[in-house]
């Protein structure tokens, strides 16, 4: 669940577009009035980034973060990513939240804490974030399986294969509440449309153990 920006004749135009596809991001629809000065050069879009960032937008600290996290500006300062996802989170933008969901979950610049990984994860779920959902349900799954089961859902839903995966798994494997054998073979099924690593043979061994 991690992620080059392109060149040529229009490159340097074409810096935020480029940043843009590398996050994976879909468009957000601004007003007229939002819309960022034309960029020239690189150098350019990151200078909008840092003034609009400085101006309290949460979108521009999110985007500013993740330059810094990724060191798409050089070299990478996670501590500078860090404030920026902190402030454009703290206003509620929820890819922020995911960002350090993910920092604190997993990343081997940090130590690892769970407590506020899954603070962050809880945050930007509620917002509807799939990825978060997943992450979420797959730290409390041991604590929580009913909730888990509701998480792993939905992100499921979302098109995240990985998620009906360890849905299926929970319903043969997780305690009495989430136990589910036919469950299991419905989100093995669905795993398997979503090309999730492992689904295929999940989906085989279900067939066999419901043959018998």
């Amino acid at each position: 669940m991690r992620i080059a920006a392109g060149t040529g004749r229009n490159g340097a135009r074409l810096a935020l577009c480029g940043l843009l596809a590398l996050l994976c991001l879909a468009p957000v629809p601004v007003r007229a009035a939002d819309l960022p000065p034309p960029v020239v050069t690189y150098g350019d879009a990151m200078r909008w980034y840092g003034r609009a960032a400085e101006a309290g937008d949460p979108e521009a600290q999110f985007y500013l973060g993740y330059i810094h996290d990724r060191g798409l500006r050089g070299a990478n300062s996670l501590p500078e990513a860090v404030t920026w996802y902190r402030k454009a989170a703290a206003q509620g933008e929820a890819r922020a939240q995911f960002r350090l969901g993910l920092l604190f979950d997993s990343d081997p610049r940090l130590p690892r804490d769970p407590a506020e990984a899954q603070g962050w994860y809880e945050a930007a779920a509620a917002q509807g974030h799939a990825k978060a959902r997943f992450n979420l349900a797959r730290l409390i799954e041991a604590e929580d399986a009913p909730r888990a089961a509701e998480l792993y859902a939905l992100a499921a839903e979302a098109g995240i294969g990985l998620a009906a995966f360890n849905l299926a798994l929970l319903h043969i494997n997780g305690p009495d509440e989430v136990y589910d054998p036919a469950g299991a073979w419905r989100w093995a099924l669905r795993a398997q449309d979503l090309d999730a690593p492992g689904a295929g043979e999940l989906r085989s061994r279900l067939s066999a153990a419901f043959d018998e």
